[in-house]
């Protein structure tokens, strides 16, 4: 948990820093329902529902994993195995943009 809200500090310091307009991070947990891509290797996106049912997308184009986490390749071992993942992510529009994959606790 510290190791994450310090994760999140780091990401509001960067985007503050770069003079951008600081976008609102969220995070939620879920199960992975749905992984799109062209190849196992090459995820665009993929959808989560909360358990209050609620289903998100979310956009992983563009996405550079160095924040530590897990890579996107690892989503289809958690839908197959029906485990739940944390995502921190952005809004951009109507886009959620993930900042960071975990294993849910």
């Amino acid at each position: 948990m510290i190791r994450r809200t310090i994760a999140v500090a780091f990401l509001w310091l960067v985007l503050a820093a770069c003079g951008g307009v600081v976008a609102q991070i969220h995070t939620v947990e879920g199960l992975v329902i749905e992984v799109v891509g062209d190849s196992p290797v090459d995820i665009e996106a993929f959808t989560m529902r909360t358990p209050q049912g609620e289903q998100l997308r979310f956009s992983l184009v563009g996405v550079d994993f160095g924040h530590g986490g897990f890579p996107a390749t690892h989503l289809r071992e958690h839908q197959a195995l029906a485990q739940p993942v944390r995502v921190t992510y952005r809004v951009e529009g109507d886009v959620n943009v993930v900042v960071r994959l975990e294993d849910a606790e």
